[in-house]
């Protein structure tokens, strides 16, 4: 049905109303963080359609698949109508719309797979192309390099790969690269780039890159093809465009090139990630491009308390060259920003889950809670920190489900079934389950494959001409062959579900992974938890369930899934990881010099105005509560360092701040600065309260009475409580194992950092 005028504007803001009924030519939304700029742009889509535009001739760009998911779901309500999608082969509603019809929004990864899936052979590859990720690449950039004779201790894989995505974000082929090559180096790294691109056009492969970048290619040497999508999608949409990269910018260039119906969303101050080639030019300089462009900045938060903002935009003010906004809301009655300077990096791991347990006591669930930091390596001390309370958490960013080793198997097989070509895969599973065919078997078939200038799969075929291997070797060699042809055979017919399910059965899977080991069984309910993902595709025809499938596991996101927990746990991450989500509370640590701003970010002006995004990112997260921490010193990276507060810090107007020290003689202290928007020595004398030191042993039921530091005092001889296994005595101590004789008869080994234990009595009694 068509949308009302009521239900269109309804709840919009002066300026999203402006946006929204901006329809035709270019357009740029400044939109800042918790603006509404999924409202703004769900509701000009459906103005759009209610204008009479057709829901498929409208494309909305998303960089992740849950933000794709929730602008559909948000137009299907507006608009009343089913979320399905129809089957057109360009992925929107079929022409001529009917009321069922959506618009196609999804990753820029994804519709570029739907081009090339359709169109691919125009430019000479084959339309069945597996798609490589980050493990896949590192293997084969490993083969390149062994071939060129570079060993890994003189140019690693990921630093290799790194070089080339460079390239390629830039939309710069390996003979482009080959060609601006100055120096011996960069020749020497364009020849890796020619030699990785050749392997992955043999395993009939592509990379993320290239899947963008091959696109771009058939848009830009196929006008005709070009002309039929810029036929079907009239109105573009492009979510987070400060993100984009050179190639991305190529193809929304070439696709809204002849009706210029192009509107772009975004917040040059949230721009994080140039490392991964984003260029934050595309949003700075689109009115410089377009000078026709309307502008309308969202300016409104829904999100944070005026506190929190007024603190973030305090951080950001200091960067240059940024489009001048101020955000504000109605919240103006929220809790002062807390600033806390610890002695270490335990004592910042120990008062940040207090902080966690004392909003959880007054109703902030952990689930809406996170503790924010820059690297990785800083996890750990909160993780031990959560095991001590005894409580659960999650980390983002650690081993994703798709890139466990059992789950890689199975997909290696069934890239395998749909690319028989792909190198990499055969050599994942040629020996998974066990074959007995080990590397001198593979050496031997390397070089016959090298000496003929064939395929592994092809040689495999032929393995009787191969010298060199015993009989046994090539029965089994055979039999391998054999079993991937009935599987082949089996997926032109079979849906995704059953192929795998076959896999397992006719491999004998089940048996090798389920060793009689705990990490045994994780690794068969990990397999089985694969399995009932594929039931997903089931509805799909064959071929296409397979192919369907392969390619959402490919372009699936870590951070896609958190909203899929379901257990109230605290969560741990990095601030690269947090855009886009929002949380209640919200604690940032590691503000310190040399970690925010990173070590790295010293010696680079723009580099350093991306840390102070990275910080401001972080900070408006946070809707009701957030908490800035620094450490006076911390053990990280195998080093003591004792580092200055970040610089960011001192840009956070104190009028918002709630200053906290357990140091006596703080030498971070606001009293050290001569900063005019640094309060005086009366005004720190006030307002820098110490931290309460709580006699939590006295209370056997407070998490919070587990979490203080007990390894240097441990020792033979002492009374600990444990949250779970009760009151014991220590009877030995092994550098961080303490063996524990409880007053129940059991007797316990544990890791004193991390075991939930409380001293209750120093000596024997």
């Amino acid at each position: 049905m068509t949308p009302t005028i009521d239900s269109i504007f309804t709840g919009l803001n002066p300026e999203q109303t402006r946006a929204v009924e901006t329809l035709k030519g270019p357009l740029l939304i400044l939109a800042g963080a918790g603006s509404g700029k999924t409202r703004t742009i769900t509701h000009r889509i459906a103005n759009l359609i209610s204008q009479g535009v057709p829901a498929w001739q409208i494309l909305a760009v998303t960089f992740t698949n849950k933000a794709a998911k929730e602008l559909k779901e948000r137009i299907a309500r507006i608009l009343q109508i089913s979320t399905g999608e129809s089957p057109s082969p360009l992925g929107g509603g079929a022409r001529g719309g009917g009321s069922g019809s959506l618009p196609l929004s999804g990753t820029f990864h994804s519709i570029c797979v739907r081009i090339l899936r359709r169109d691919i052979e125009a430019i000479g590859r084959n339309k069945t192309f597996v798609i490589y990720d980050s493990d896949d690449q590192e293997k084969l950039m490993l083969s390149v390099l062994k071939d060129m004779h570079i060993t890994p201790e003189e140019l690693k894989p990921k630093t290799a790969i790194g070089h080339v995505s460079a390239w390629k974000s830039e939309a710069v082929t390996a003979d482009q690269a080959r060609r601006a090559a100055a120096t011996y180096t960069h020749q020497r790294m364009a020849e890796i780039y020619g030699n990785y691109q050749k392997k992955l056009r043999e395993a009939n492969a592509l990379d993320f890159d290239d899947l963008l970048l091959e696109t771009v290619r058939l848009l830009t040497e196929c006008p005709q093809i070009l002309e039929r999508y810029q036929n079907t999608w009239r109105f573009i949409h492009v979510d987070e465009y400060q993100d984009t990269n050179r190639v991305q910018y190529q193809l929304i260039s070439l696709l809204s090139k002849r009706d210029r119906n192009l509107c772009v969303i975004g917040d040059p101050d949230q721009s994080i990630y140039a490392f991964r080639g984003a260029d934050i030019r595309n949003i700075l300089e689109f009115n410089t491009e377009y000078k026709d462009a309307v502008s309308i900045k969202l300016e409104r938060n829904y999100r944070s308390t005026q506190q929190v903002l007024d603190a973030a935009d305090g951080v950001i003010a200091a960067n240059p060259n940024r489009p001048e906004k101020k955000m504000w809301t109605d919240r103006k009655n929220g809790e002062k920003i807390k600033l806390e300077e610890v002695m270490d990096e335990r004592r910042e791991a120990e008062v940040a889950i207090r902080g966690v347990l004392d909003r959880k006591k007054t109703g902030t669930a952990l689930k809406d809670q996170v503790i924010l930091y820059r690297t990785n390596a800083q996890s750990r001390q909160f993780e031990e920190a959560c095991l001590r309370a005894g409580l659960p958490y999650r980390i983002l960013g650690g081993m994703k489900f798709y890139a466990r080793r059992e789950v890689k198997d199975v997909l290696a097989y069934l890239y395998a079934i749909l690319n028989p070509n792909d190198t990499l895969s055969l050599l994942r599973i040629i020996n998974v389950p066990s074959r007995k065919i080990g590397t001198t078997t593979l050496a031997s078939l390397q070089n016959f494959c090298n000496q003929r200038n064939i395929s592994l799969w092809d040689a495999m075929k032929h393995i009787e001409m191969v010298d060199g291997l015993n009989d046994g070797v090539k029965t089994r060699i055979s039999s391998f062959v054999v079993l991937l042809q009935e599987l082949k055979t089996l997926s032109e017919t079979a849906v995704v579900s059953t192929i795998a399910e076959r896999v397992i059965t006719a491999t004998g899977l089940e048996k090798w992974v389920r060793d009689n080991t705990d990490e045994g069984e994780t690794r068969w309910e990990n397999i089985l938890e694969l399995l009932s993902v594929t039931k997903k595709y089931d509805a799909l025809p064959p071929q296409e369930s397979l192919m369907s499938f392969l390619e959402e596991v490919a372009l699936v996101s870590e951070v896609d899934k958190l909203n899929d927990q379901t257990t109230d746990a605290l969560t741990l991450m990095t601030l690269h990881l947090c855009k886009g989500l929002e949380f209640s509370s919200v604690t940032i640590v590691g503000c310190e010099e040399g970690i925010l701003p990173h070590s790295a970010s010293q010696l680079d002006r723009s580099q350093l105005e991306e840390e102070r995004r990275l910080l401001y990112v972080g900070m408006t997260r946070a809707k009701d509560f957030l908490s800035l921490m620094h450490a006076s010193s911390r053990m990280l990276w195998g080093s003591t360092q004792s580092n200055a507060r970040s610089r960011f810090l001192d840009d956070i107007p104190h009028g918002v701040l709630d200053v906290k020290s357990d140091i006596l003689d703080s030498k971070f202290g606001w009293l050290q600065s001569s900063s005019p928007q640094r309060p005086s020595e009366n005004y720190r004398k006030s307002t820098v309260k110490p931290f309460i030191q709580k006699d939590d042993f006295n209370q056997d039921t407070n998490e919070e009475s587990y979490l203080e530091h007990v390894e240097e005092e441990l020792s033979e001889g002492m009374r600990i409580g444990h949250k779970t296994l009760g009151e014991g005595m220590v009877m030995s101590r092994s550098g961080d194992i303490i063996e524990v004789q409880f007053d129940n008869g059991q007797t316990k080994r544990l890791a004193i950092g991390i075991a939930p234990i409380k001293i209750l009595q120093t000596t024997r009694g």
